[in-house]
C-alpha cells in the first residue's frame, strides 16, 4: 500500500492529511501559523513538522515511507525540507496558489470552478478559464492589501473602537468585546499592543487616569511617549485576525459598526472575484465562485454583499460553498501525482474517511 500526505498552511494554521492510495484518510494533524512572511522561520518550520508528524502518528504510520507530499503554504523549499528532514518522503510537490482549493471543490460541484476566493487571515482570488488560462488578484499582504480578510476585519474593529473612544462615532459593542478578548483595560493598551515598537501620542489631556503599568511612559510639552515593556510584544497578525468572530457576534446583536465592517469586507472580497472575472473575460459565462476561509463562516453577513458584488458584473456566476478544506485538494493532487485515477471509488472513500476528521471539512 502506498501513502500520500496533503498539507495546507497559512497565516493562522497548517493542516495535514494522511491518505492511502485508495483515498482512505488515515490521519489528520494541525499546528500553528506557517506563513514565513509573518512568522519567524523556526516557528513555521516547527508548525509544519508538528502537523505532519501528528497526521502520521494518528494513522499509526510514523516512520513509514510516504510516496508523495503535496503542500500549499507560503514557505520556501529550504524551510519545507528542514521541516521534513527526518521523514521518509520520496517526493515533495509544491502546489500553485489556489490549486489545492480548486481541487477540493472540483469533484463535488456541477459547474466548472471559475474563481476561488480565499479569505482567512489574508485574502486573495484566483481564476481559471475553461481553456486553462489563470490569473490572480489580491494577496498583497497586511500593509498594502488583504482587504476583507480576517486581519483587515480585526484592524477595522480596532479602528471603530478608537473612533467611538474619540467621540467621532457612536459607541460600539466591539469595545468591551475586544478589551475582554485580550485583557485590555483601556484604549491606550489596545493601541500599544496593536502597534509596533514605540508609540507617540500628541495629546496627553485625554489620557488622564490611565496608569503607566503597561509600559514605560514619559510626557513633555503635551506629548506622551510609551515604550515597550519587556515581554509585552505587539499582537501578531493572526491574533488580530482572531477578532473576526467577535465582529460577527456584535453584528448579529445589531451593532452598526460591526455590520458596516462585515458588509465592507464582503464587497471587498467580491471585488477580488470581479477583478479576476474581468481579466479572464468571463463576465457572460456560467461558472462557480467558491469561497474558502474562516471569514466566510460569518454567513450572509459576508456572503450577501459578496454575492451582490459579483452578480453586478457576472450575473450567471453561482456562489457555491465548498464541502472540504483545501487540504483535501492537496491529498487529491498527491494521489494524482503518483498515478492514482481520481474516480468515484476514490472520492467515496475520501468522503467516508472525512467523517473521522472534521477538521478537513468546511
Amino acid at each position: 500500500m502506498r501513502y500520500v500526505l496533503g498539507v495546507d498552511g497559512g497565516g493562522s494554521k497548517v493542516t495535514c492529511l494522511l491518505a492511502d492510495e485508495t483515498g482512505q484518510l488515515r490521519g489528520y494533524g494541525r499546528a500553528g501559523p506557517a506563513d514565513l512572511n509573518y512568522v519567524e522561520r523556526p516557528l513555521a518550520v516547527k508548525a509544519l513538522r508538528r502537523a505532519v508528524q501528528a497526521a502520521l502518528e494518528a494513522g499509526g504510520l510514523l516512520g513509514t515511507p510516504i510516496e508523495a507530499l503535496c503542500i500549499s503554504a507560503p514557505m520556501d523549499a529550504p524551510a519545507i525540507d528542514e521541516a521534513l528532514d527526518t521523514l521518509a518522503v520520496h517526493r515533495i510537490l509544491e502546489a500553485a496558489k489556489g490549486e489545492t482549493a480548486r481541487w477540493a471543490a472540483h469533484y463535488w460541484i456541477e459547474q466548472p470552478v471559475g474563481v476561488i476566493v480565499d479569505a482567512g487571515v489574508g485574502s486573495s482570488a484566483r481564476g481559471w478559464t475553461k481553456e486553462g488560462q489563470c490569473v490572480g488578484a489580491g494577496g498583497w499582504g497586511a500593509v498594502l492589501g488583504d482587504e476583507g480578510s480576517g486581519y483587515w476585519i480585526g484592524v477595522q474593529a480596532i479602528r471603530a473602537v478608537l473612533r467611538a473612544h474619540d467621540g467621532r462615532a457612536e459607541d460600539t459593542l466591539l469595545t468591551q468585546m475586544i478589551f475582554d478578548h485580550f485583557g485590555f483595560r483601556h484604549a491606550l493598551d489596545m493601541v500599544f499592543r496593536a502597534s509596533c515598537g514605540m508609540m507617540v501620542v500628541q495629546d496627553v489631556d485625554h489620557l488622564v487616569g490611565i496608569g503607566s503599568d503597561s509600559g514605560a511612559e514619559a510626557a513633555r510639552a503635551g506629548t506622551l511617549v510609551r515604550k515597550a515593556k519587556l515581554g509585552n510584544s505587539p499582537l501578531p497578525r493572526h491574533e488580530i485576525a482572531s477578532l473576526c468572530p467577535l465582529v460577527v457576534r456584535a453584528a448579529q446583536q445589531g451593532d452598526h459598526a460591526a455590520q458596516h465592517i462585515l458588509a465592507s469586507a464582503g464587497r471587498a472580497l467580491g471585488e477580488l472575484a470581479v477583478a479576476v472575472i474581468r481579466r479572464l473575460y468571463m463576465a457572460l459565462e456560467s461558472f462557480a465562485v467558491v469561497p474558502f476561509g474562516g471569514v466566510f463562516k460569518a454567513g450572509d453577513l459576508i456572503l450577501s454583499p459578496f454575492r451582490e458584488t459579483i452578480a453586478a458584473t457576472a450575473p450567471q456566476a453561482q456562489i457555491v460553498l465548498p464541502r472540504f478544506e483545501p487540504v483535501v485538494g492537496a491529498v487529491l493532487l498527491a494521489l494524482d501525482n503518483i498515478g492514482v485515477t481520481i474516480d468515484w471509488p476514490v472520492l467515496e472513500s475520501l468522503e467516508q474517511g472525512a467523517v473521522r476528521f472534521p477538521g478537513c471539512r468546511v
